[in-house]
């Protein structure tokens, strides 16, 4: 007679490598996640900036884009009286420095020179090597950038 299925010494050996394998990835999941989060409030923050310029250029007119307390807000000041286009808020859990620019129709920081940066964190966290806080530059120029970890960017 030919048995099939486990025996209780397999199973057990199995379930105890299993057990293993999550103690050693537990600690780089945590990382994955807090990183993931972090990408995401940066990729936010870049979505709105860009949207900001965009504005400005297609309206061609000044467009402010302003970061207080965890909200985003979009304020076309082209006409008499300004107009919020878009506002949004970040992740609760994220802590971004708060900065304030105006695009004007060229797509540029006004007044000319005008730069801002933004480096976002995670709540709780220290940035490492392992935990990449980035950071939103936004140039004189008018460009529009993530650097994907605030130490290692200008």
């Amino acid at each position: 007679m030919h048995r099939r299925g486990f025996t209780l010494i397999e199973l057990v050996i199995t379930i105890a490598i299993a057990a293993l394998l999550a103690v050693v990835a537990a600690p780089h999941m945590a990382e994955f996640l807090t990183n993931s989060r972090l990408r995401e409030g940066a990729n936010s923050l870049l979505g709105e900036a860009l949207f900001a310029q965009s504005e400005a250029i297609k309206r061609n007119g000044t467009v402010t884009i302003t970061l207080a307390a965890g909200t985003v807000q979009v304020v076309d000041n082209t006409g008499v009286a300004p107009v919020v286009l878009r506002t949004a808020a970040l992740n609760p859990n994220l802590v971004a420095d708060d900065f304030a620019v105006n695009f004007g129709s060229a797509g540029m920081p006004t007044p000319f020179g005008t730069s801002a940066a933004s480096d976002i964190t995670y709540s709780g966290s220290t940035c490492s090597t392992e935990v990449r806080c980035p950071g939103l530059r936004i140039d004189a120029g008018g460009g529009v950038r993530i650097c994907p970890n605030k130490l290692s960017c200008p």
